[in-house]
């Protein structure tokens, strides 16, 4: 009950108050319904864009603006290829997503200690997943603005060998939002994907914020969405993805945690605070990997 209420506080308060958060949870449930001509489509955008979290960049959209028929259409749009083209660099893990880098460093004690000194336990954060192997690896927190592309691509050619469906809340995961009181990546709905590399396992964590209506994927998946129990789908045979292939959305927006094996990554080449784009360098591999 009290995580409950701490989601609608956070609600309630980023949107401005009650009115505001109605209106904003009527968006949410409406985002998928078309909306009618592009002068009502450019009018509804305008609205969401341009203010708090900044306007859209039209030059990277795949199509003109007023082409994308719904708000829930515009979220899970892609972005042009050529903009985002493949690292030449292949001593690398790419960047799975366009991101803000919230927080960056090595995992200890099998724990990601976070800048605000929030500590999320391996165990806790991946449930059903064997991270042994990540301890005193690396990790990054992507933080994905409700602006960005909310597609998700493989940091490395691999195979998809494990997804973990965690049901939870959607706390905000804004970082002013982000407590010890409410660690919100281990609290929040996620999915772990666990991919295997050339360079050990990978494992990329999509956390669902406020709003979220679900994650997706580009191709068939057997996983069953349960809300109380937290669902496994072992791929027998894996998946096989390609260096910045897409392989999954967010329908609005959230939070991608990347996590490296012990001593397969050297450094991570995007500090705190900085912008990554899709399928450029995030990781530069350990010169014994490469």
């Amino acid at each position: 009950m009290g995580v409950r209420l701490e989601q609608f506080r956070q609600a309630r308060r980023i949107h401005g108050g009650l009115a505001g958060l109605l209106t904003a949870a009527a968006g949410v449930h409406l985002s998928r319904l078309p909306i009618p001509g592009r002068a009502l489509r450019k009018r509804v955008y305008s609205m969401m864009y341009g203010g708090k979290y900044g306007a859209l960049d039209e030059s990277e959209l795949e199509q003109p603006l007023t082409e994308y028929r719904s708000i829930n259409e515009l979220f899970t749009r892609g972005v042009r290829d050529e903009l985002r083209p493949l690292s030449e660099r292949t001593d690398v893990l790419l960047s799975p997503v366009d991101a803000t880098v919230q927080d960056e460093g090595l995992i200890q004690q099998h724990t990601v200690l976070t800048v605000k000194q929030i500590p999320y336990v391996l165990d806790s954060l991946c449930p059903e997943t064997d991270t042994t192997a990540f301890n005193n690896g690396r990790f990054a927190i992507l933080f994905l603005s409700p602006r960005d592309c909310h597609r998700v691509y493989s940091p490395a050619d691999c195979q998809l060998t494990r997804v973990v469906h965690v049901p939870g809340c959607r706390l905000l995961v804004h970082p002013p939002y982000q407590t010890s009181e409410y660690p919100v990546f281990s609290l929040n709905e996620r999915l772990v994907m666990e991919l295997q590399t050339d360079h050990g396992r990978v494992l990329v964590i999509l956390v669902a914020g406020w709003g979220v209506g679900c994650l997706t994927h580009p191709f068939p998946l057997p996983l069953p969405i349960r809300r109380r129990t937290t669902s496994v789908c072992e791929l027998t045979p894996a998946r096989s993805l390609k260096r910045g292939e897409w392989m999954a959305t967010f329908e609005l927006g959230s939070t991608v945690i990347v996590l490296a094996e012990g001593g397969r990554t050297e450094r991570i080449l995007c500090p705190r605070d900085s912008i990554t784009r899709i399928r450029q360098p995030l990781f530069e591999l350990a010169s014994g990997v490469r």
